[in-house]
């Protein structure tokens, strides 16, 4: 007797007629039909620089969508193409016409694209968001000085980390030793020239010796980089020597990224070199890696880690959007972000906001005065004594003050833990700044797919209700008048 399967396979590639065909509830096609395309392009476009020459760009749509799926779903460079060519769903997000398998771009044009971006951009886009939403602050009435004043501003700081190595002296020196050795290997197996003799084998072996110890005692520590300075030492001083004879191909063999590396290095022994000659254990501009020299040890004080490594961020969270307002790779003091904050928030809505709701490390004197200035609702603790006797209205808005503004000490960990805002793998600072904005885009993206959900939810909901009371004749009238408000077909 023969047996005919009831499973029939089924060819994938039908898909490449259309992708029309897909599914409406899908998250990606209900983002998809519901971003303003023809915004970001504009915006993008403003970006580019082959006006004039140069290969035509990638839309704007397909650039964007990629991003969008590459941090909503947390994955490398390589596997967001992968990713894509896999699934149609996302395909339809980049605005493809039809299903292809082969990659829509190569990963290294993420490279590119960052170094063209940046979290302004970024912002622009999520201004848009708020703008399709319908989330964007409106004006109240009671204004006394000439002001419009509408929504709340709550402000914060934190610090996205930078993926890299726990910096040591003895790890820095290291780096500078084999950096030094690898350059002259390089230089003469290229134009077939006898290198020079080094003290990098001297400098290993002490290096090896140090890392081996179990217990390692600051006199240790100090023995290991004195032998690792002083080989470094001689070995800048005969680089520089022997590169001094071979000027002409210098320029030749050395890319853009060694020089800026070597630059780096000797940057890091002039400090490591003060550091242990006079004793001290910090010192400005400290460099923390010779291959992101940008970076700067953050002090942050949290239960974590004492000292973060990466950007400190100074953000914004408006009716549930979040705004990178200022991005530095410097430690500075967060209370200056206060009033350009809020001038950012009068360009961007045309109003002042009708309270600021901060952390108090932003309430200094001269912020209470500008904000006093501008008639903005602040309910912070006041300076000074306590009042014996406080007002209870005064009492209860602000304890509603410290519960809502939680809400971007929970899109700090969200950002960080679902869209990896920390451990930044871009090396440059440039392309790193693109990569935190992007993170906290996805997350703006995610919160608007969601407003949208409800918003399908809650018309679902009055169909439902309005197809129930239909039945009844004695509400006929009533409903019909609600219909017709609603909009809803």
């Amino acid at each position: 007797m023969k047996y005919y399967s009831q499973y029939h396979t089924h060819d994938l590639f039908e898909l490449e007629h259309t992708l029309s065909c897909l599914s409406k509830s899908n998250r990606w096609v209900r983002l998809s039909d519901s971003l303003p395309w023809d915004k970001i392009e504009k915006e993008y476009n403003k970006r580019l620089r082959n006006v004039h020459n140069g290969a035509g760009n990638k839309p704007a749509r397909m650039i964007v969508g990629a991003l969008i799926v590459k941090h909503v779903e947390n994955l490398s460079d390589a596997k967001t193409i992968q990713a894509i060519q896999a699934n149609p769903y996302m395909q339809y997000l980049l605005g493809l016409p039809s299903f292809t398998e082969k990659p829509v771009f190569v990963p290294e044009l993420f490279v590119l694209v960052r170094k063209r971006l940046d979290e302004k951009f970024f912002n622009m886009l999520t201004l848009m968001l708020a703008e399709a939403e319908g989330r964007k602050p409106q004006s109240e009435e009671g204004d006394t000085d000439g002001h419009e004043h509408g929504g709340t501003l709550k402000v914060d700081a934190t610090c996205c980390d930078a993926e890299v190595r726990y910096p040591t002296d003895t790890n820095l020196l290291e780096d500078g030793s084999r950096l030094i050795d690898r350059l002259l290997d390089k230089f003469c197996t290229r134009y077939h020239i006898r290198k020079p003799q080094t003290h990098r084998v001297e400098a290993r072996h002490a290096f090896v010796s140090y890392t081996k110890k179990k217990r390692k005692s600051k006199r240790l520590v100090d023995k290991t980089k004195l032998v690792q300075i002083r080989c470094l030492q001689a070995d800048i001083q005969a680089f520089l020597d022997f590169l001094g004879k071979q000027a002409s191909n210098l320029l030749q063999c050395f890319n853009r990224r060694d020089r800026k590396c070597l630059q780096a290095a000797f940057k890091m022994f002039e400090r490591q070199k003060m550091m242990f000659e006079q004793g001290v254990r910090t010192c400005a501009d400290r460099i923390i890696s010779i291959y992101q020299p940008h970076l700067r040890p953050i002090v942050r004080g949290k239960a974590k880690a004492r000292v973060e490594f990466g950007a400190k961020v100074g953000a914004s969270i408006v009716n549930g959007y979040t705004y990178v307002d200022h991005l530095s790779w410097d430690a500075y003091n967060e209370s200056t972000d206060l009033i350009p904050q809020t001038e950012l928030y009068r360009q961007r809505f045309g109003l002042f906001p009708k309270e600021v709701q901060a952390d108090k490390i932003y309430l200094g004197k001269d912020n209470r005065k500008y904000i006093k200035e501008k008639h903005i609702d602040c309910f912070n603790h006041p300076l000074g004594r306590p009042p014996k006797e406080e007002n209870d209205q005064r009492l209860q808005d602000r304890k509603r003050a410290v519960g809502e503004r939680n809400e971007i000490e929970a899109t700090f960990g969200t950002s960080k833990r679902v869209y990896r805002a920390n451990d930044i793998r871009a090396k440059l600072d440039e392309t790193a700044d693109t990569w935190i904005g992007a993170c906290f885009f996805a997350k703006n993206v995610m919160k608007f797919l969601r407003g949208l959900l409800r918003l399908f939810s809650e018309i679902f909901a009055q169909k439902t209700i309005i197809g129930q009371l239909y039945n009844n004749e004695d509400y006929l009238i009533p409903v019909f008048a609600c219909h017709m408000q609603w909009g809803v077909k």
